[in-house]
């Protein structure tokens, strides 16, 4: 019968969905008139009664012989709704939470390294895992720039690079026009004195100068910051395309 199937769905038994439609159907009966009358073996019909009665589905009328009646049905649909509306939440954000942790976090993840050997290490650790990326250069370490060259060589995806106009000179700008075409290559203005990395919008790396004036040599004293934040990439992201639109193309620059 379907309502014995909608019952099995709610959490009884094939048993119990018989003996409490005997139940309905009869108004209250014993032992051995449920068995009869639902078809239960008499051998299984105690058992599956007091699961009825356990999970309050039914109740006993004590006397010669015992009876059992409807208990509150519509209390017991309710608490099986509810049950079942808090697992299909926990679900649901479960999933969410499982969706989202490779793509965000709410509270960015902050490291400071130091000196370029690491930075190199960890550029090239998340550039192996990139799809895309944006580099910004607000100052130029000539032996930092071929290394990052290097690392990103034979990786073909998009990448955008915003460098800073007053840093240009003929020696950068014919380093900049000797990079691969996957580079769009763009000059800004208004770009900090740092190098900005932006790995798939979340994963950022931002060099500080280092303390020396020779900007030109591995020797400084470099921090770096590693940031993992799906949201701070998002702005990053935003404030990338104004810059394309402020930028000037590397070809309207004069050498």
């Amino acid at each position: 019968m379907e309502i014995e199937e909608q019952l099995m769905r709610v959490g009884l038994t094939e048993y119990e969905s018989k003996v409490l439609l005997s139940i309905i159907k009869n108004s209250e009966s014993s032992a051995k008139d449920i068995s009869i009358d639902s078809g239960v073996p008499y051998s299984r019909i105690y058992d599956t009664i007091n699961g009825l009665l356990k999970k309050d589905w039914i109740k006993k009328k004590e006397g010669r012989p015992s009876l059992f009646i409807l208990g509150d049905i519509n209390e017991r649909i309710e608490e099986y709704l509810t049950e079942n509306k808090k697992i299909a939440e926990t679900i649901k954000l479960n999933l969410e939470n499982l969706s989202n942790k490779n793509r965000y976090e709410l509270l960015p993840t902050i490291n400071v390294e130091r000196n370029w050997k690491n930075f190199y290490k960890k550029f090239e650790e998340l550039s192996n895992e990139s799809k895309e990326l944006t580099c910004v250069f607000g100052f130029f370490n000539f032996i930092a720039f071929d290394k990052i060259n290097s690392i990103l060589k034979n990786k073909y995806f998009p990448k955008n690079l915003f460098v800073k106009s007053e840093i240009l000179n003929k020696e950068l700008i014919k380093e900049l026009k000797n990079i691969p075409p996957l580079f769009n290559i763009r000059v800004l203005p208004f770009t900090p004195k740092v190098l900005l990395f932006l790995f798939n919008s979340k994963d950022i790396l931002i060099v500080l100068p280092p303390l020396s004036e020779n900007n030109d040599s591995e020797e400084g004293e470099i921090k770096f910051l590693e940031i993992r934040n799906f949201e701070i990439g998002k702005i990053l992201d935003k404030m990338i395309q104004i810059a394309l639109v402020e930028s000037r193309p590397l070809e309207d620059i004069q050498e």
